[in-house]
């Protein structure tokens, strides 16, 4: 079956394994015997060591792990050698760790293959997700000394480099912003976990006004503030798990932003909300806003009129992880500065897999701010909004009078789409506060009470979706 393929076929299912089973199929066949040096994407990433143990390499000598690394390695030169390779490489992905000794190596056949004209896009990882603020400190100042080594041995790599993923790593002030103004010129993701600039540089600047960086992405960075300067091509900011007391970020020029995702559990003794205002200035061109709470306290602080202007060309407004005790009313506040939101999307938090009390010493009691929603409640302003969608739906009776009441303020409202919600970590449906009195609607009956319900108390042409949890056979 598989000799019946033809050869695009063959190369596209080439390039979803790794490098090393690549290269073996090239002795399956005369047919396969060039294959692995027509691929047009490579994936290179230590994991694939594994594959070069003849034993469980959980238990691996340190000797093991260098002779696995120089196999490792070999296949690499393997497969940028300029006497085989048959395609240039338009995508090469590269997942190391930069103190290692062999991403030297590694470094040396890549950056040969660049000034080849054999790559055209480099995407780079430098090490891996680990528990947060619990990597060593001498660690993470040895792991930016080497992500600074490897740039600065290999400047033909960073020309090319247009995806950047940095974890744990602690750089001194001048190298970061030097690395993403000066160094990396053609970068257009960069993704920061757990980075920093140490204690003594609490406040980290970004000023690049030649970058091409378009998505820009933190999470548990420990900075008291970030302060995004520059950045006349960024179009995506996504913040993350921040420390600070405060909401760590300010944007000054970003005339491209279009979409801003902010997601955090705050901890217990980040107790002061941030006005959304504040971090948005004038930032006027964004058209998609995600806000996620994971549950916990909400973290904004009330504002209304102070957010027209971030919200004049406000399409679509994601507010996630709301903890169910709370309500959603108090989401229409910011409806009223939203002129053109066409797309509301609600998600409300009422299922708990963990420790109680473990959650509460780590982020404190819940709380949400007291938001005035006195005018939706009397204005006669007419929303454009064209899709709800509310995730978390249990029919009660808070959510039947906000769908309700929504429903009234936007004529032209086409869909209403109540989705079951359930459990990203632990993949159970949620299970209410009090389940006797509220659960998702899971049958065609139980859906028409709550159809009724509506029709019987509010006047509304949209149509309305019940969407129910389709758990995946993988």
């Amino acid at each position: 079956m598989i000799s019946k393929l033809t050869d695009d076929v063959l190369l596209l299912i080439l390039e979803k394994v790794n490098l090393s089973t690549s290269v073996k199929t090239s002795v399956l066949s005369k047919r396969w015997k060039n294959f692995p040096w027509l691929l047009t994407q490579l994936n290179i990433d230590i994991k694939d060591i594994k594959d070069f143990f003849h034993g469980p390499h959980a238990e691996a000598t340190v000797d093991q792990i260098h002779k696995a690394m120089a196999s490792l390695t070999e296949v690499v030169r393997s497969m940028m050698a300029t006497t085989r390779r048959k395609s240039i490489i338009t995508k090469l992905c590269i997942s190391l760790f930069l103190t290692n000794i062999y991403s030297n190596e590694i470094g040396d056949i890549v950056n040969e293959a660049v000034e080849n004209g054999m790559v055209k896009d480099i995407e780079l990882i430098s090490g891996v997700e680990r528990f947060p603020f619990d990597v060593p400190d001498d660690e993470m100042v040895k792991h930016a000394d080497g992500i600074n080594s490897f740039f600065g041995n290999y400047p033909k790599i960073s020309c090319c480099l247009r995806s950047l993923i940095l974890y744990n790593a602690t750089f001194c002030k001048s190298d970061l912003h030097n690395l993403l103004a000066n160094t990396c010129m053609e970068l257009q993701y960069l993704y920061l976990y757990q980075c920093d600039t140490g204690i003594i540089n609490p406040v980290f600047k970004i000023d690049a006004p030649n970058s091409k960086l378009k998505v820009l992405e933190f999470a548990y960075c420990s900075w008291i503030k970030v302060e995004v300067g520059c950045l006349p091509k960024l179009e995506q900011l996504i913040l993350g798990h921040w420390s600070s007391p405060y909401l760590p970020l300010t944007l000054e020029c970003v005339p491209c932003l279009k979409e801003v995702d902010i997601y955090s559990s705050t901890v217990f003794y980040q107790k002061q909300p941030f006005k959304l205002s504040e971090l948005l200035g004038g930032s006027t061109c964004i058209t998609t806003l995600t806000l996620d709470f994971l549950g916990q306290k909400i973290w904004l602080k009330p504002e209304k009129y102070q957010l027209r202007s971030a919200f004049s060309n406000l399409r679509e407004l994601l507010i996630h992880g709301i903890f169910v005790g709370f309500g959603i009313l108090w989401t229409t506040a910011l409806l009223e500065a939203a002129p053109s939101l066409e797309t509301l999307d609600i998600e409300v938090y009422d299922h708990l897999c963990g420790d109680a009390d473990e959650e509460k010493r780590t982020f404190g009691e819940r709380t949400n701010a007291s938001w005035d929603v006195s005018e939706f409640a009397e204005s006669s302003k007419s929303w454009p909004l064209k899709e709800l969608k509310l995730c978390g739906f249990n029919a009660t009776e808070e959510q039947i009078v906000f769908i309700g009441a929504v429903m009234e303020r936007a004529s032209n409202l086409r869909a209403v789409v109540l989705k079951e919600q359930y459990c990203k970590d632990c993949s159970a449906i949620s299970t209410p506060l009090d389940p006797s009195k509220c659960r998702f609607p899971s049958n065609e009956d139980e859906q028409e009470m709550v159809l009724n319900n509506l029709r019987n108390r509010f006047s509304f042409g949209a149509e309305i979706i019940f969407s129910r949890h389709k758990f995946s056979c993988n």
